[in-house]
């Protein structure tokens, strides 16, 4: 079990590391440090008890592999959900071949590798990375994540968090925009620097992330439930590429600590998140 659990942790490191890994020169380059500390979570989440299991397949001109992660029995809604995203692409993929193709045209890759990659006492997150390659100028890539909430064996999505779903989306707009709005903007100075073409350089880049973070659900689709010592203690968000920044960015994160949507979660998930009330009353003042 521990080494199943290792090398799929491994894998959950390599694929996170590859999609957050950037073209030389771009404007936007994500931080490394930020790419191994997300990673270094995803590494150190905790393993399942029961054994990964892989699909492999190859044809004519195709090959597809799709990695399942370690799931406890009990999790079957879980499991039953990971596997329903995962036939679907393959679906999508496989329907692909039906087409002509070049005979100089690569071969085309399916690849997709779930991980637990959080895991508190009350929620276990799954993050699926991966790509589909049919033809391009480059694979499309699939990220996506599953949070199940274990005492009752459910599947939730973000707006199933908060008793005012609308008010809990415009939290987590204006934290999104906050963070990513810095962390381009300090790039852009320093890369592009403060000439003439820093001002519409900026303002692509607020463009860009206010599309990707208008306060709705389906900006936040994929997000982990974060936690310490068991205890959840907010959300990682995560935005595939295209979504706030250009591709060659891969998938940006950020970090919503629990006290700033506390107030609005529903009764029966209040319990699961801790936060620091102390910091938020010196904060308050």
């Amino acid at each position: 079990m521990k080494r199943a659990f290792l090398i799929g942790a491994v894998r959950g490191v390599l694929s996170v590391f590859c999609l957050t890994s950037v073209a030389s020169g771009s404007a936007w380059a994500t931080p490394i440090s930020s790419v191994l500390e997300s990673t270094l979570s995803i590494a150190l989440a905790q393993a399942g008890e029961a054994t990964a299991d892989e699909d492999n397949g190859r044809g004519d001109g195709y090959a597809y592999h799709i990695r399942y992660p370690a799931l406890d029995s009990e999790w079957r809604e879980l499991n039953g959900a990971l596997h329903q995203y995962a036939t679907i692409q393959k679906k999508d993929f496989l329907a692909a071949q039906s087409g002509v193709r070049s005979p100089n045209v690569a071969e085309y890759q399916l690849e997709m590798v779930f991980n637990v990659a959080r895991r508190t006492d009350d929620f276990v997150s799954v993050l699926v990375n991966g790509s589909s390659y049919t033809g391009g100028a480059h694979p499309i890539p699939l990220i996506a994540t599953f949070v199940l909430h274990t005492s009752d064996d459910k599947i939730v999505t973000i707006g199933d968090l908060f008793t005012d779903a609308g008010a809990a989306m415009k939290i987590l707009s204006d934290e999104s925009r906050r963070q990513l709005e810095g962390r381009f903007d300090a790039q852009l100075r320093e890369q592009v620097g403060e000439g003439s073409a820093l001002a519409p350089a900026l303002k692509d880049m607020r463009e860009w992330v206010a599309r990707g973070t208008e306060p709705k659900a389906e900006s936040f689709a994929a997000f982990l439930v974060d936690g310490i010592e068991s205890k959840a203690i907010g959300l990682t968000l995560i935005f595939p590429p295209y979504q706030v920044a250009p591709y060659v960015d891969g998938a940006p994160q950020i970090e919503v600590p629990a006290r700033l949507f506390h107030a609005l979660l529903k009764p029966e998930y209040v319990g699961a998140f801790h936060w620091d009330t102390e910091a938020e009353r010196t904060q308050a003042r």
